[in-house]
């Protein structure tokens, strides 16, 4: 009897050192550090007008105005990504929020710790700088993005009237030497990092996973296709259709040799450079490419403002959420450049790539053997394969005389316009 006694109270202090040393954070949720909120007012001062705008790549003024315009967005955000149930009451109305430790994280701060993130900011620094965690730096970047996508006034469209395309057209024509007045846009695609898909992902693409491999980058990434305008102060991401301007007349886009020469859109005409007795031929790829030099000046635009654009998309994000942030990248893009916050020097740490090991560290590396920079000189035709079969080319093709590329060139040479030649 006494035995069963002993084991009893042996069974008894064992019990309560286990309830003395149970974590009980596993049931109640984890105890939050204290944590110093700082606003984005504190910040700008301690940074001042010309170090905020370059880190937050825009005027302390133009973010608020983004604030603004985003704010309902944010908030409806916020109450889709929140798992907090309201209770209390028949119908949920009598209830009182959980009570947060370190004080409420504002709709600006979130804003702003996006936008950070974008322009290439650690996580971690960035969650130092405004007294929060980690995990809420990441949820602050899927807030914004859902935002600005959700928001009308920053949605991107092709303009689908006549008028808005020549009016595109026009500001074309001010910028081509010789007065070229039939190109509503600028295409080019840009590829957008990734490391390599998973198979699910794949699956869910519909693709396998080699075909998100770019062989001329050699890396996996996505093909981002855009259309931008002419004008220096509104270097627009675009996409969309063009539309017929009367029988005869058709404003054009202008693209490299990736794209096929059709009735909406001219190409360089292909091995000329450097021989005589095409001459002509070689005038017209000079000035095709003075005009198509646009997109590839808002594609440097956009990958120097944003950061995130020089390293590889995180491996646990699906193709879908990197398709909503690149987005909402151009979307920002487009309202930068409506402020005239026309991007400068970017800090040195936001010239390196973000590299997130699979082993838990964080390398910074130069980014130096990547032309990403606004290009300064005209271009060549691009250095592409065909990759669609002859037959089809021959079903769907025109008489070339007949086509916008040799109308624009007879154009360029009974003007007797040639080439200009650089010297230093």
């Amino acid at each position: 009897m006494d035995n069963i006694f002993a084991s009893a109270a042996l069974i008894v202090q064992a019990a309560a050192t286990a309830a003395r040393n149970y974590d009980f954070s596993s049931r109640t949720g984890r105890i939050p550090l204290a944590r110093q909120r700082r606003s984005v007012s504190e910040i700008y001062n301690c940074l001042g007008s010309v170090y905020f705008r370059r880190a937050y790549r825009m005027s302390f003024e133009s973010f608020w105005r983004l604030h603004l315009l985003l704010l309902p967005h944010i908030e409806t955000c916020l109450r889709q990504f929140s798992n907090y149930e309201k209770k209390g009451g028949r119908f949920g109305g009598n209830y009182v929020l959980p009570p947060i430790r370190n004080g409420e994280i504002s709709t600006s701060v979130r804003l702003a710790c996006a936008i950070r993130y974008f322009a290439g900011g650690s996580a971690y620094d960035i969650a130092v700088m405004f007294g929060t965690s980690y995990s809420v730096v990441l949820s602050c970047v899927w807030i914004v993005v859902s935002a600005v996508n959700m928001c009308p006034a920053l949605y991107i469209s092709y303009p689908d009237s006549v008028e808005e395309q020549r009016k595109i057209a026009a500001e074309f024509e001010k910028a081509s030497t010789p007065g070229i007045n039939n190109c509503a846009g600028a295409i080019d695609g840009i590829l957008i990092w990734i490391l390599k898909p998973s198979m699910k992902e794949s699956k869910n693409a519909g693709v396998g996973q080699k075909k998100f491999f770019c062989g001329c980058k050699n890396k996996f990434g996505l093909n981002c296709q855009a259309v931008s305008d002419s004008s220096d102060l509104h270097r627009r991401l675009e996409n969309g259709l063009m539309k017929k301007d009367g029988e005869k007349d058709r404003f054009v886009l202008f693209g490299d040799n990736a794209y096929l020469n059709t009735s909406y859109m001219a190409t360089p005409l292909p091995n000329v450079a450097g021989n005589e007795d095409m001459k002509s031929k070689d005038n017209y790829n000079f000035y095709h490419s003075q005009l198509r030099i646009r997109v590839e000046c808002a594609f440097g635009m956009l990958v120097q403002k944003w950061g995130i654009l020089r390293m590889a998309m995180p491996r646990n994000l699906s193709i879908k959420k990197i398709i909503a942030m690149v987005n909402a990248l151009a979307k920002l893009h487009n309202f930068c450049i409506d402020e005239h916050d026309i991007p400068e020097r970017a800090l040195a740490g936001d010239m390196n790539n973000i590299v997130n090991h699979d082993q838990g560290y964080v390398e910074m590396s130069s980014c130096g053997d990547e032309s990403y920079d606004v290009p300064m000189d005209l271009m060549d035709a691009g250095h592409h394969f065909n990759d669609v079969p002859r037959f089809i080319r021959r079903q769907n093709s025109i008489e070339d005389g007949l086509l916008p590329r040799m109308v624009i060139h007879d154009f360029i040479a009974n003007g007797h316009w040639e080439r200009l030649v650089f010297t230093n």
